[in-house]
């Protein structure tokens, strides 16, 4: 990576600046990491729910779907066609909210509001199988497995989304301003030193020609 050295200042004060800075900006690297990895922690553990969510999702739809079969088995398609007609519907809602914080990133909580599913037998249990009001119970549950599934991969792609800014960050001060500030600081300690050298070197020449003077003096003076 090639570095713009000509507004670099070779001195001590400069030196100290560019260390100062390059300190911080390995600290905010160290911060970013930690975050970084907190944030990859929450992801993991919401990944590992995923599978048991799914697995519970589709056995309890297994079973509503099982239940619903057996139910049309007892009393006959024409019988459950009827009482869909009648039974009182569900009116499906979902309320969003705050939930746990990661970071000070909100994940979202997904549930059902009470309007969601009637506490009221939807149908007459007396005049259908118990099946059916099985499949129905199943079904309600299997919904909730749902809505937690799509809560847990809400929340995933909220702490996916952080992390890609946190990367973003952590790669732009580690491969460019970090490289940039340790390519200032050689130059400078360069500089600074090729300058010493050069003063070492006049001061030598120096002390030898005022060695030679005071020769000279004890000379004549003899």
């Amino acid at each position: 990576m090639s570095v713009d050295l000509t507004a670099v200042h070779p001195t001590r004060l400069e030196l100290l600046r560019l260390k100062r800075r390059r300190g911080i900006a390995q600290g905010i690297v160290d911060i970013l990491k930690k975050d970084y990895d907190t944030l990859v922690m929450a992801l993991f553990d919401l990944v590992r729910q995923v599978p048991s969510l799914r697995s519970k999702m589709r056995d309890t739809l297994a079973e509503a779907y099982t239940s619903f079969i057996e139910a049309q088995m007892i009393v006959g398609s024409r019988m459950i066609e009827e009482v869909s007609l009648v039974c009182e519907p569900v009116d499906l809602d979902i309320e969003s909210s705050v939930g746990k914080k990661v970071l000070g990133l909100e994940l979202p909580v997904l549930q059902f509001t009470e309007k969601t599913v009637t506490h009221n037998p939807r149908f007459n249990i007396l005049d259908t199988p118990a099946k059916l009001d099985e499949s129905n119970q199943k079904i309600v549950e299997a919904l909730d497995y749902i809505i937690k599934l799509a809560e847990a991969e809400a929340s995933m792609k909220e702490i996916l989304d952080v992390m890609s800014v946190k990367k973003r960050q952590i790669n732009r001060i580690q491969y460019k301003v970090l490289p940039q500030l340790d390519a200032s600081i050689r130059y400078v300690e360069l500089i600074l030193e090729e300058t010493e050298r050069q003063d070492a070197i006049r001061v030598r020449v120096l002390q030898r020609k005022r060695k030679e003077r005071a020769q000279k003096t004890v000379q004549i003076s003899a």
